[in-house]
């Protein structure tokens, strides 16, 4: 038996009310907000049943809104009918991306029972995303850019690039009290990679053609997310690509084309940076922040921290003692 949900109850169970969760289904909602109002979601559904999710208007909102289909090919509609002005149905495989101007159009999806469906999206008005077309691009080009996605969903293919922010904007609690400055600039490139691929119409750019049916890349990507909150954990290549059932070669590949570096030195470079945190934070020991960060060579710490900060961990601890007297 098929499941209807409405606007109402739909927004109760992404909110995560528990009399919505256990008539329809588990979810794992999370967002976060930039400091000039674009939001950023992390989207986790599975339903107990075949439901309909209809959202008949989108509450008199003007927005533009990109969706980032991470795990299944789904199928969705804009538009109440095929009357609608801008009716459409939209397929999207697993890897693309589409941006579209939701002016309080209805929208609505179908979703399979029991199966996990993973996005991720960016949402903003459609004042500030005007605000930073004035902001960056001439009277032509915005004309541009408005006339290509404004009247219908565009769509193109999620590019190493932009899976790379994406990961980023899922650890920004790193950056603490810098985190609304970095959350505003990430979803600002994330936005105009979107638009340069739809533009430029780069669906077949050869530098993600080899990710086009690649199921393992949103595994990889929560990899990354992990190492930037814990890299002092073991990210032995050889377990890891046990845990994500793949070959290690293919593991490296596959992160290698989504972030432009090995996993070794992704997880070297996170670890010095958590080291560096420390010495400058905390009172500790040299060797108890290397122990801490990952590191139980002494020797090597010291040696790739003075590769990497120009001083030894030593020295570079004592900025806080210089700090801290001025």
């Amino acid at each position: 038996m098929r499941k209807y949900i409405d606007n109402v109850n739909l927004y109760d169970f992404l909110n995560g009310k528990t009399r919505a969760l256990k008539e329809i289904g588990t979810a794992d909602i999370s967002s976060q907000k930039s400091d000039s109002n674009i939001v950023y979601y992390r989207w986790d559904l599975e339903f107990d049943a075949d439901t309909d999710a209809k959202k008949p208007n989108n509450s008199g909102i003007d927005e533009i809104q990109i969706i980032f289909n991470l795990n299944q090919d789904i199928e969705w509609m804009v538009g109440e009918n095929k009357n609608d002005e801008k009716y459409q149905i939209v397929s999207m495989k697993k890897g693309d991306v589409c941006i579209y101007r939701n002016d309080d159009v209805g929208t609505s999806m179908s979703y399979r029972k029991g199966v996990n469906f993973k996005f991720k999206s960016l949402q903003m008005h459609t004042k500030r995303f005007k605000e930073l077309l004035r902001t960056h691009f001439p009277e032509k080009d915005i004309n541009n850019i408005e006339r290509i996605i404004f009247d219908s969903v565009q769509m193109t293919r999620i590019t190493p690039e932009m899976y790379r922010i994406l990961s980023e904007l899922d650890s920004a609690d790193r950056y603490k009290e810098f985190k609304g400055v970095f959350l505003d600039a990430k979803m600002t490139e994330l936005t105009a990679l979107v638009l340069f691929e739809i533009v430029h119409n780069k669906n077949e750019s050869n530098n993600y053609v080899s990710l086009r049916n690649n199921t393992d890349s949103y595994a990889v990507e929560k990899l990354r997310e992990d190492i930037q909150l814990s890299p002092f954990k073991d990210y032995d290549a050889e377990s890891v690509a046990n845990r994500l059932s793949m070959s290690v070669s293919k593991l490296n590949r596959i992160f290698r084309e989504l972030y432009g570096t090995s996993l070794h030195a992704y997880v070297q470079e996170m670890r010095l940076e958590q080291a560096a945190e420390m010495l400058l934070k905390m009172n500790i020991s040299v060797t108890e922040v290397a122990l801490n960060s990952g590191y139980n060579n002494m020797s090597y710490f010291s040696k790739a921290f003075k590769e990497r900060f120009g001083m030894t961990p030593k020295k570079f601890s004592e900025r806080k003692v210089l700090k801290n007297d001025l």
